[in-house]
């Protein structure tokens, strides 16, 4: 008798507990989304990488195609979807300088992928109506890299909504496994190469938990693999058959197939080790096991996104990391903290929820990289807003004013190049070359941004120069290894009539000489090397696309002696 006047009004009350869950987690995804938003606006800014996209689509919308240079098919930006997306952008909005768009659909892609993210692990871990701890998205907040890769004009926005889709497309799958949705959820996961390369790996994981969750038939299963591969294989045949590689040129001059383990480990390491990151992986790792006790298609949905990043972490580890600090870390980091993103409000998960609002709280406020000298990873928004001189570089016009000199240094028909000494340098352009002008580009960037559609950009480091890079230099510094000699430069674009040797011998280096240039010359017309010219600069046709297209494979493995002579006897045989 004396327990049901007690328990009645418990009972009583159970819907408004509900209720008021469902307003606690709704909450959880507004200010989820809010954060990011507010916390990547006021960290805004773009580097100069960003505006090789913004060059890319000025050609694009000119109607040059996906190029860097006019007449010359170089695929230079690594995101084919983030690109596709900014030239659709432009067009939407008639700008084709999209360098200030790309920071504004970055840091919208962030905010969403965080919505829909969260609201997934909400419904993952008991749905709306169960009390929950943000314990993830505080780990996330925490850490002042995930602010500001909101923005930063690359692709981290696109790929932060494009993992946070997949995820939220599996966990809704649990429940619902009808053909149509398993087909559709295929096609978005199936993007993943075309947000990043290497975002093949947990576009594999992720379809292959789909496959397990939601048991298709084997029409199904066919319709599924359809829809994954239909874009990501049609547009490789197409990059085949266009710029004749198999991969974009940055892989190439990244040497992606290669090892550097050591390095990688050090990239990885000083993503951790300036924010304490072992301290929050610890905990989430003891929240993650204890989320695991459940039935099993909710623990291959939980795994889904751990395994998915355990083997991109293992990608980045061989590969070496990157240059800019935490970039390539960051969607590893993200796809780590998808199922714990939000938990529910045991009394194990309050206490470490709280442990973890403390670090953020202490992390966000000292927690911060400081480059060192002799290492090979920058602080890049921290460069660009010292070497732009402005609080929040956002914009291509806030990059050129430090580069105006060389626009001012460019003529028709001129190939601008500099000496060891800095100074300017111009010799006559080669007749046959479509761009009015090449000029030589260390910020490949900001000097494309300056430069006209129809004026070409060589680029010193090789991440869109079809011969840069394919350099054997070992790879120091990803993409900044590879320095395109004067020598090459000119047997490749200056006129061959044309002095190599200025009045006064201070127009070239001292080890670059006429012979040099000759070789090289030389061998640019033989062999693979001048296959590799052909492909890329020979009218598209038919028989060019088909030529290219079979010719892809052996055409990405060719690599290319830095020494003109050894160049010259490789590709030219000869002593």
């Amino acid at each position: 008798m004396d327990t049901m006047p007690r328990a009645l009004p418990r009972a009583l009350n159970q819907p408004n507990y509900a209720l008021n869950n469902r307003r606690r987690n709704s909450w959880i995804v507004i200010g989820s989304i809010l954060l990011i938003a507010i916390l990547g606006y006021f960290t805004r800014w773009i580097c100069d990488d960003a505006l090789i996209f913004t060059r890319i689509v000025e050609q694009i919308l000119a109607g040059n195609g996906p190029v860097y240079n006019l007449g010359e098919r170089a695929e230079a930006s690594t995101s084919t979807l983030w690109q596709w997306l900014l030239a659709f952008a432009g067009f939407v909005f008639g700008r084709s300088d999209t360098s200030t768009l790309s920071w504004m659909l970055g840091l919208l892609l962030s905010a969403a992928g965080f919505g829909f993210a969260v609201s997934a692990t909400i419904r993952l871990h008991g749905g709306r109506a169960a009390a929950m701890v943000p314990c993830g998205v505080l780990v996330l907040l925490g850490v002042r890299p995930v602010w500001q890769y909101a923005t930063s004009g690359l692709e981290t926005g696109l790929n932060t909504f494009w993992m946070a889709l997949c995820w939220w497309l599996l966990v809704r799958l649990r429940e619902s496994t009808s053909a149509r949705s398993v087909v559709a959820a295929a096609f978005v996961i199936g993007l993943g190469p075309l947000v990043r390369p290497e975002q093949a790996l947990v576009a594999a994981v992720f379809l292959v938990a789909l496959w397990l969750v939601t048991k298709p038939s084997w029409r199904v299963v066919l319709a599924a693999v359809a829809a994954a591969g239909a874009l990501p294989v049609g547009y490789e045949i197409f990059r085949m058959g266009f710029y004749g590689i198999l991969v974009p040129m940055p892989a190439l001059t990244k040497n992606a197939s290669e090892s550097f383990w050591g390095r990688g480990f050090g990239y990885v390491g000083d993503f951790v080790n300036p924010y304490l990151l072992w301290l929050p992986l610890v905990l989430c790792t003891v929240l993650l096991a204890g989320a695991l006790r459940r039935q099993r298609t909710d623990r291959i949905v939980t795994l889904a996104p751990v395994a998915a990043g355990v083997l991109s972490l293992g990608y980045l580890l061989k590969v070496g990391g990157d240059y800019m600090h935490a970039r390539m870390a960051l969607p590893i980091f993200f796809l780590l903290m998808l199922p714990v993103l939000v938990l529910p409000a045991a009394k194990k998960t309050r206490v470490i929820g709280a442990v973890l609002l403390a670090w953020a709280v202490f992390c966000a406020g000292i927690g911060q990289f400081v480059p060192q000298d002799g290492k090979l990873i920058d602080d890049e928004r921290g460069y660009y807003h010292a070497w732009t001189g402005k609080r929040y570089p956002t914009e291509s016009a806030d990059f050129t004013p430090k580069m105006k000199y060389l626009k001012d240094a460019v003529s028709p028909r001129a190939l601008t190049y500099e000496d060891p000494r800095g100074r300017i340098l111009t010799t006559r352009l080669r007749a046959d070359v479509p761009s009015k002008s090449m000029v030589t580009g260390v910020y490949l960037g900001t000097v494309g941004v300056m430069s006209p559609v129809d004026a070409g950009v060589v680029d010193f480091w090789g991440l869109a120069n079809p011969i840069g890079a394919r350099f054997e230099f070992p790879t120091v510094k990803p993409g900044h290894s590879k320095p395109l000699s004067n020598a090459w430069l000119l047997a490749d674009y200056a006129d061959p009539s044309a002095p190599v040797l200025a009045p006064g011998n201070f127009a070239m280096r001292a080890d670059i000489t006429a012979d040099q240039v000759a070789a090289a010359r030389h061998a640019l017309s033989c062999g693979d090397l001048a296959e590799i010219q052909r492909s890329t600069r020979e009218p598209m046709s038919p028989g060019r696309f088909w030529a290219n297209l079979t010719g892809a494979v052996h055409r990405t493995g060719v690599t290319v002696p830095p020494d003109p002579f050894v160049a010259e006897r490789t590709f030219c045989g000869g002593p």
